[in-house]
């Protein structure tokens, strides 16, 4: 069959194609048609880009992008683990219908629980890096947390650090409209170049934030980030930095401290449960689900952008060229 998918033949280059697929399902595998997709303002920004290791002539050239896939099962092998009507959110493409049956990616997906909407469950796979940075960070009850970076992933994890039960949750980002978003959310927010700001923020912990969770991505925020925790804290980095850091000192930065600097990538997320941690990436996920439903876990805030298939390859452009006003971009494939 053929469907819609949206195809990067070279870097700063997509496009909407018709792309074939298997009619029937392969053995063990689903085939899913897609409600919602939701663009990674990160990963697939900077694979679009070319900014990233992982885009290389070599290996993954054409890139296919998209993980954050909401649909409905429509056929299913009978050794598929999923069955036809049921509603899955996973790390398919962004496709209308999209084929998959590689065990370790059905293993990724998760079924969708009544109540959530389709661009609701989109942001499962987002969530799920969050919690697990948040996770790294060995959050208890009343420490004090930091957010550098109020984008997408940064504000699920500053939501996800306070239903954890840290307190204060603050967030830092240079962009007006996303500080913003964040005190829409409930965060008070500071501009990390406002000296006003910078005083307000040492007021709320003199003796620096016991964990610092470092959500832009880029190599500027790493020192800062060192900076702004107390002696014996963490600092954890979700936003995947790329990039060499300037004016680092490990000695007086880390060493002194005694920091822990932890990488939070979501391929760290243990695979198999154990005795001592039970929070695999897909109990993390089925717990997102269940944070969504029960209305704890805001992401519909997060959505600054509704747009058509047709209209997804300028939407990778407004992501790159004006990050500020544009946060969640949810692709709606029952639009033409």
């Amino acid at each position: 069959m053929h469907v819609r998918q949206l195809v990067s033949r070279a870097v700063g280059q997509i496009d909407l194609e018709s792309v074939e697929i298997p009619d029937a399902p392969a053995s063990g595998g689903i085939i899913a048609t897609a409600g919602a997709t939701l663009i990674s303002p990160g990963t697939e920004v900077a694979n679009y880009l070319g900014k990233t290791t992982q885009r290389t002539p070599e290996t993954t050239e054409p890139y296919l992008p998209g993980y954050s896939f909401a649909g409905i099962v429509t056929a299913a092998h009978p050794d598929a683990p999923f069955q036809v009507g049921d509603r899955i959110a996973g790390p398919l493409p962004h496709a209308s219908v999209a084929d998959e049956a590689r065990p370790e990616r059905l293993a990724r997906m998760t079924r969708i629980p009544d109540g959530v909407s389709d661009t609701e469950a989109a942001f499962t796979q987002l969530a799920a890096i969050a919690l697990n940075a948040v996770r790294a960070g060995e959050l208890q009850l009343g420490h004090r947390v930091v957010v550098i970076g109020a984008g997408l992933v940064g504000l699920l994890a500053a939501q996800l650090a306070r239903l954890n039960g840290a307190h204060p949750v603050v967030t830092l980002d240079l962009f007006p409209e996303r500080r913003a978003k964040a005190a829409e959310l409930g965060f008070a927010s500071f501009d990390s170049d406002n000296a006003h700001d910078q005083a307000e923020l040492h007021e709320l912990a003199p003796d620096g934030f016991d964990v610092v969770i470092e959500a832009t991505g880029s190599p500027l925020a790493f020192v800062p980030a060192l900076r702004l925790a107390t002696r014996g804290g963490r600092v954890v980095l979700l936003g995947s930095t790329r990039g060499t850091i300037p004016d680092f000192s490990p000695y007086d930065d880390i060493h002194l401290k005694g920091l822990t600097v932890v990488g939070a990538h979501v391929s760290t997320s243990p695979r198999q449960a154990t005795v001592r941690d039970k929070w695999t990436e897909a109990e993390n996920r089925r717990l997102l689900l269940e944070l969504i439903a029960d209305s704890r876990l805001d992401v519909d805030g997060l959505v600054t952008d509704f747009v058509a298939p047709t209209e997804a390859p300028a939407a990778f452009d407004a992501l790159a060229d004006d990050p500020a006003r544009h946060l969640g971009i949810a692709i709606d494939w029952s639009r033409p």
